[in-house]
């Protein structure tokens, strides 16, 4: 917990450093929120009500900061089906972009798929260097199998010729399109956002300052104080089991673990049912697995579970609907070099594992 509130505290202390700096000023949000997500999660789990009150709060700042609403210029700006892909944050983010000043570029490429991750990080890395990623999307090369194609949409400050793809990468399947076809746009309205979010950030400081000190438990033990916290805010009647070794995993893997609990009460189970937490050794690695007998996810939306602002939770609550917990899964699996994968029937339940290497284990 301790190390929460520290990153929260340094996140803060940059943001405000940051000032006047667009581009990472939406970078740092954007993490920012992300840890306070993580900090309710485990205040929820370890039965500290008031901090996770508090970091909810402050979770509602940073949401309205980072998705505000998009001025009808901007949207008639650019193309009707590059707009439309855009989720809300996405579109917030591009106004104010604009209106500081930024040109909007639409970058496509096609890479191999032997070697597409590769290639297409060194793409981002490239346009991140002088400017802004806005959105990235990929989809299968219909004209060219073998192939994933990727469009990104990216703004940059500067009168300098940017649309000679030689800048970006020196191949014939990258191209640059500018594509803003309007003046300067206006900035969206403040509304006090930064001086709210500095009186949440001391709200929940003091609240953290007054907590009693927390039993060091296993990760097993916090995933079952997690759940049974879950089930008790949703009034649901649950039945929990653990199953396998009794780790302790690292920080960021715990926290995976409780998102997915919360996720599997939440989102799964409807009034009752069952969720098995397991952990395991395998080979040279670890197993975490959450299974639910809920009521299983839509197949048509399970590429999309792990999208960043994604949510099927019809509104927001204490527990779910920001669209943030499994991107945060993700993000943290995947820091850690593992991986994540579902598999769902509805009306059946849902399973989530986690495959992680050795290392995570900080037993």
């Amino acid at each position: 917990m301790e190390t929460k509130i520290e990153q929260i505290v340094g996140a803060m202390k940059e943001l405000r450093e940051a000032r006047g700096d667009g581009p990472r000023t939406r970078k740092l949000v954007d993490a920012l929120f992300r840890s306070v997500h993580n900090l309710k999660a485990r205040a929820a789990a370890d039965g500290f009500n008031s901090l996770a009150t508090a970091a909810h709060e402050f979770e509602n700042v940073l949401h309205s900061m980072r998705t505000g609403n998009a001025d009808a210029a901007v949207r008639d700006a650019i193309p009707a089906d590059v707009w439309s892909a855009l989720k809300q944050e996405q579109k917030h983010a591009l106004q104010q972009s604009l209106a500081e000043g930024a040109r909007l570029f639409l970058v496509q490429a096609s890479f191999e798929v032997a070697d597409f991750d590769r290639e297409f990080q060194r793409l981002k890395e490239r346009l991140s260097e002088t400017g802004e990623v806005i959105s990235t999307s990929a989809r299968i090369d219909e004209e060219r199998p073998g192939r994933i194609k990727f469009r990104i949409l990216f703004s940059r400050i500067g009168a300098d010729e940017f649309t000679d793809r030689r800048t970006l990468l020196n191949s014939a399947d990258v191209t640059v399109e500018e594509i803003l076809t309007t003046g300067p746009v206006e900035s969206p309205k403040p509304d006090g956002a930064v001086e709210t979010l500095e009186r949440c950030f001391e709200k929940l400081s003091a609240e953290f300052v007054n907590l009693p000190i927390a039993p060091d438990d296993s990760a097993l033990q916090q995933a079952l104080r997690a759940g049974k916290a879950a089930a008790l805010v949703t009034g649901k009647d649950v039945d929990f089991e653990l199953r396998g070794e009794d780790l302790k995993l690292d920080e960021s893997i715990a926290d995976a673990l409780l998102h997915l609990v919360r996720n599997a009460v939440d989102h799964g189970i409807e009034s009752r049912g069952k969720v098995v937490i397991e952990i395991q050794n395998a080979g040279r690695g670890i197993r975490i697995r959450v299974t639910d007998d809920g009521r299983g996810i839509n197949p048509s939306m399970i590429d999309r579970i792990f999208d960043p602002g994604f949510s099927t939770a019809p509104d927001v609550s204490e527990i779910s609907g920001r669209g943030v917990g499994l991107d945060a899964v993700k993000t943290a699996v995947e820091a850690a070099g593992g991986s994540i994968q579902v598999n769902s029937q509805p009306g059946r339940g849902s399973v989530f594992e986690i495959s992680l290497p050795s290392r995570t284990n900080s037993a």
